[in-house]
């Protein structure tokens, strides 16, 4: 055998791995898509019972004081019995105004608590520290600070627990900034496909759509059992994702429970965030993928799509593998052999989502306007998932990053 059919045959099964990966994450994407249009709805309980469950918001900040206060005016309109919910702001070693602001707002509002802690001890710790302290609420519901809900968010949102199994509901998070920047445009129509289509459609066909950071809500009871907010995880609402669906527990989308929040505006900090997620995945892969194969008490289906969650950044990386060996099977055809027809897929499978959703939803023609942003940014991304690899192989430092945030009224 020649060195040439050795080199080729060497090269193919590099590739069948690119391949196969590639085909199944878009398959994935076309059930999904499709299920928004023709899967029905599941039911939602009613959320004019009187008897609603009380409900412990637990707001976590740390240097927060250009968006603390918006969301303290928000949280003040909530349309939900003042009796039956606590806020507690957890300052986690705040370096600038945000607890004198915390201070205040505790002041002005009856309901209104503050926790602080002497010096930083990440997101998890900081909630983990309220829930020790605060036993009011049946329920634990998260807003960050840049976080601005609809009144009826919490009451909606809590019409998706009359079923006893479901321990963890997600709302609908819109950004509130998406045309300030190119950036913020592509992380908005990013979190537009991830909830429109993907949650949206996994709520419908009971795959378990992934827990958010914020604007979601927990039951207290399955919480505690599953060992409270993971600390040091980068993506803790994706661990805890993880361990509810592994411990028999369902989750829900509330695609009508609305929150604004803001997004990333420039190109440096959209890449710090997602590197961020990105070796969050990689710790999450880590520590499930191998027990969800073994894990015969969880539908194949669900398990099917934990596991393919859990892999969530490999895509890009096998994006990435086949744009190199379509460049190579054309500089080398007598060496080099790739379907260059799963690289076009690939690429255009996610545009096809992009464009069904805009058509779906109605957008408007700004939207419509900045989609050749998308190309640019899906190589920003890409780049984002490629580092982030790169840090969980050599384990480097983990230093938490704040999200880029901007001012109110700015």
């Amino acid at each position: 055998m020649t060195a040439n059919k050795m080199l080729t045959r060497f090269l193919r099964l590099l590739a069948l791995p690119i391949i196969v990966i590639l085909l199944i994450f878009n398959l994935r994407r076309l059930v999904l898509t499709l299920a928004i249009f023709f899967a029905p709805r599941r039911r939602v309980g009613a959320t004019t019972n009187p008897e609603l469950p009380t409900v412990l918001i637990l707001v976590p900040c740390r240097d927060e004081d250009q968006v603390l206060e918006g969301l303290g005016r928000a949280l003040a309109q909530l349309d939900y019995p003042r009796e039956k919910f606590q806020i507690v702001c957890v300052d986690d070693g705040s370096r600038d105004g945000t607890l004198a602001i915390m201070r205040r707002l505790e002041r002005e509002c009856e309901n209104f608590h503050t926790l602080s802690m002497l010096a930083s001890v990440g997101k998890a710790r900081a909630l983990n520290a309220a829930l020790a302290q605060f036993s009011f609420g049946e329920m634990i519901y998260i807003f960050d600070a840049d976080h601005r809900p609809q009144p009826n968010a919490v009451r909606v949102a809590m019409g998706y627990f009359c079923d006893a199994a479901v321990a963890g509901v997600t709302g609908r998070t819109i950004p509130s900034n998406a045309l300030a920047s190119p950036s913020a445009y592509y992380t908005t129509i990013e979190s537009f496909v991830n909830q429109m289509i993907t949650m949206r459609a996994k709520d419908r066909l009971d795959l378990a759509p992934a827990m958010l950071g914020s604007n979601c809500a927990y039951r207290r009871r399955a919480l505690e059992k599953c060992g409270g907010f993971p600390p040091g995880a980068f993506l803790e609402d994706s661990e805890l994702t993880m361990r509810l669906c592994r411990a028999g527990y369902r989750l829900r989308f509330a695609e009508d429970s609305i929150a604004y929040q803001q997004v990333p505006q420039t190109a440096s900090g959209y890449l710090r965030q997602h590197a961020r997620w990105g070796r969050g995945f990689n710790d999450i892969a880590r520590n499930h993928a191998l027990a969800l194969v073994r894990q015969k008490n969880v539908n194949p289906f669900l398990r099917v799509e934990l596991l393919m969650f859990a892999l969530g950044y490999l895509d890009r990386l096998a994006l990435l593998g086949a744009g190199m060996f379509s460049a190579l099977s054309m500089l080398f055809p007598r060496v080099v052999r790739f379907p260059r027809a799963i690289l076009y897929v690939a690429l255009l499978t996610p545009f096809a989502q992009i464009i069904a959703l805009l058509i779906e939803q109605r957008a408007p023609a700004s939207m419509w306007l900045r989609v050749p942003f998308v190309p640019l940014f899906f190589a920003l991304d890409i780049f984002a998932a490629l580092r982030a690899m790169f840090d969980s192989v050599l384990n480097r430092a983990r230093v938490w990053t704040t999200t880029e945030r901007v001012r109110d009224g700015e």
